[in-house]
């Protein structure tokens, strides 16, 4: 009989889930899935992961569950990068738990509730918000590795099947090459630059308005509404928090 591969990957995501669980109890059950990480055609565009709340209707219990979804890209970068991308995940399925935003401007920017989860769940988020993505970029310690070390051997030992990531990928905002496209977060060649659009975190709806890059390095342009900083809308980054949001990073270290 062939080896169910799929199965075998799944089954080790949804074991990696359950050991975070047994650490945090207010993480709720997730529906499992995994595929490739690269959105569309562009190389750059990828994403390790994402958490969907509510995507799947659980008939047997009259309810709904999240989605979990591991990109095959980060199986191929080990234990230690699918430990971190769920523990990302994690942090998020505790936030939509307890009602907690921890995103805005459609999910790209991780606040600093987020932060604070991420530091609950074992990862450790940068010092200062980073542009676009906020906090998102919050990596696993040297402490959590050891927490999770078996399971993170057990990882490494499942030989899984696995997606290799698009060459010279780098870490960071997935930036990719400028051109009318795509003139890059100070929308132009000078510094001056053409004028760019940026919006803040507002929901459903963020505002939005056109400034000209030197504007914008001026200082942070805040919004009166949500105190969030308006930011360039095109950069797409590797996780997505819900359905109808671009998918953002999960992780953006290598």
């Amino acid at each position: 009989m062939a080896t169910q591969e799929g199965t075998r990957i799944v089954a080790a995501l949804e074991s990696t889930w359950a050991a975070i669980q047994r650490r945090h109890s207010e993480v709720p059950d997730v529906v499992v899935v995994t595929g490739t990480g690269q959105k569309g055609r562009r190389k750059n565009r990828l994403k390790w992961g994402h958490h969907t709340a509510d995507r799947w209707l659980d008939a047997a219990a009259a309810g709904r569950k999240a989605e979990l979804f591991v990109s095959g890209e980060a199986v191929a970068k080990g234990g230690q990068m699918v430990m971190e991308t769920t523990l990302h995940e994690a942090a998020h399925a505790l936030a939509a738990a307890r009602g907690i935003a921890d995103t805005s401007c459609a999910g790209r920017w991780h606040n600093r509730r987020y932060a604070a989860l991420a530091e609950e769940v074992g990862l450790q988020p940068p010092k200062r918000a980073e542009k676009v993505i906020g906090f998102s970029e919050s990596l696993i310690t040297p402490a959590t590795v050891g927490r999770y070390a078996a399971q993170i051997r057990k990882l490494d030992a499942a030989a899984l099947v696995r997606i290799e990531a698009p060459p010279k990928e780098e870490p960071g905002e997935q930036e990719q090459p400028q051109g009318e496209d795509n003139p890059g977060p100070r929308g132009g060649r000078g510094r001056a630059g053409k004028r760019m659009a940026v919006e803040c975190g507002c929901t459903p709806e963020p505002r939005r308005m056109q400034v000209t890059p030197r504007f914008l390095e001026g200082g942070k342009l805040l919004c009166g509404e949500c105190e969030q900083p308006f930011q360039p809308p095109q950069l797409e980054l590797e996780l997505e928090l819900h359905e109808d949001a671009e998918p953002v990073a999960a992780r953006v270290s290598p």
